[in-house]
């Protein structure tokens, strides 16, 4: 027989349901839509069989299983059906076979909601004033903005102590104690910057690769832009040497930081390695031996080396088709010096629970199913070798030199929630212009991200309240 556990905490409180509905160079401006709702102090068994307790606000009934096994009885959740936001309709991409090995196994369907890459936190935030909330969301490249429309895990009963999750990410995601978005060990969503090469333009530059350098101990940002500054030998007048896929690749990627996380808390990231990162990568750009023609000028052949992300390893990136992907090579992002680990950066990517999600528990089995990398078929990479990286690459995302990049500029929301437009902001006119420049305008950087910190803070503190 099943075991429910419920105390009533408090009666017929009224609530405001914060989120925030934030557009490029848009404030932030918070609705709120009152009602009555019982809080509810839960006691959660988990997988395992420990339990705790948590006090959530929800309308809804929210029944809390255990079974003699100690485990959730998904049974329960037969005929139910998870709500996914997606980006991509997982019928066109390596999530498909999943899902509906999932429907299957669980007898819970998973219906798609699809959703703009660009402006996912700004349309999930209006799924969820309407009414239509969906219950698996995705995290990429918007957070913090994406704490708006997220709720705590632990409305999953999930036990994220099991070893399949990434602690990484959950300690990022972690505010007042609660974690509100995962991803798994080796998952096969999960994304960090590194560096794809043509094999026959570097051969035909006479330059080394990344893994002679690395060999020789000199895997380096100096060997990066020497690479970038052979290629552009080939013929100055065509060649463009090397691609940057973000100035923040190049910041964060070299050690350096704009925002940063510690302790739960955004703070200001400028420090001398930022400046440093910053003059050198201007100086290659004023030898002219780098632009933001990345894995295009790559298949253009003006373009021998580049940042990108990881994605890019992917049959479901966007290479064109016929490509020869044979000739491409990856490897990790360069050391700052020889003494340094290999530069470690990418967008922050996680998955999570909607606020309003009508079946959260059902949705925390989809979630970590879905996120379960043992249920993939590998076959979706570009080449065997790139299978082969990614997955070393990915235990990059484990280590202490993790240095994930914040504010990145792929998601509308961001500048605005920060107070800052990225666009016109001193260390994008600076990275387009002269490195004498650098030492000058940085004051007004670290001003900018001292008001960014302030701002993110003051945000995240308004959601989870």
């Amino acid at each position: 027989m099943l075991n429910k556990t419920k105390r009533i905490f408090a009666i017929l409180l009224a609530v405001a349901m914060l989120f925030s509905i934030v557009g490029c160079n848009k404030k932030v401006e918070e609705q709120s839509s009152g009602g009555v709702e019982y809080v509810v102090e839960e006691e959660i068994v988990y997988e395992d069989g420990t339990t705790g307790t948590t006090v959530g606000g929800s309308s809804q009934t929210v029944t809390q299983e255990s079974s003699s096994s100690g485990g959730i009885d998904y049974s329960k959740y037969k005929g139910t059906t998870v709500k996914f936001a997606a980006t991509i309709d997982p019928k066109n991409d390596e999530g498909g076979p999943v899902v509906d090995a999932f429907e299957k196994e669980y007898g819970i369907d998973v219906e798609t909601v699809l959703v703009e890459n660009s402006d996912y936190a700004n349309q999930i935030s209006g799924l969820i004033a309407a009414g239509k909330a969906p219950d698996f969301v995705r995290v990429s490249a918007n957070f913090p903005s994406c704490i708006s429309y997220l709720q705590p895990l632990e409305c999953t009963k999930l036990n994220f102590n099991d070893t399949i999750w990434n602690q990484a990410v959950l300690n990022i995601s972690t505010f007042n104690g609660k974690p509100y978005f995962a991803d798994t060990v080796n998952s096969i969503w999960a994304e960090c910057d590194v560096v794809v090469y043509s094999k026959s333009i570097l051969k035909k530059a006479g330059a080394n690769t990344p893994e002679d350098y690395d060999k020789a101990g000199k895997w380096t940002w100096d060997a990066f832009f020497e690479i970038c500054r052979k290629v552009k030998n080939i013929n100055p007048t065509s060649m463009k040497g090397g691609g940057f896929i973000t100035r923040e690749s190049a910041i964060y990627g070299m050690g350096g930081g704009l925002i940063q996380l510690k302790n739960g808390k955004f703070v200001n990231g400028v420090n001398s390695r930022t400046q440093e990162a910053m003059v050198k990568f201007t100086t290659a750009w004023k030898e002219g031996i780098i632009d933001w023609a990345t894995t295009d000028g790559i298949e253009a052949g003006t373009v021998g080396i580049t940042t990108c992300h990881i994605w890019k390893l992917k049959n479901t990136s966007d290479w064109k088709s016929g490509f020869n992907t044979s000739d491409l090579g990856f490897y990790y992002l360069p050391r700052w010096d020889a003494g340094s680990d290999y530069g470690n950066t990418g967008m922050v990517r996680g998955w999570g629970i909607s606020k309003g999600a009508s079946n959260p528990v059902a949705a925390g089995a989809f979630m970590k199913y879905y996120l379960d990398v043992g249920n993939y078929n590998l076959n979706c990479f570009i080449t065997p070798a790139a299978q082969e990286f990614f997955f070393k690459a990915n235990g990059n995302l484990n280590k202490s030199s993790w240095n994930p990049s914040i504010l990145y500029p792929y998601d509308e929301t961001q500048p605005a929630i920060a107070g800052i437009d990225a666009k016109t902001n001193g260390y994008y006119q600076a990275m387009s212009g002269d490195p004498a420049q650098i030492g000058s305008i940085m004051g007004s950087v670290k001003g900018a991200m001292d008001k960014a910190a302030k701002n993110l803070n003051s945000f995240v503190s308004k959601q989870i309240s």
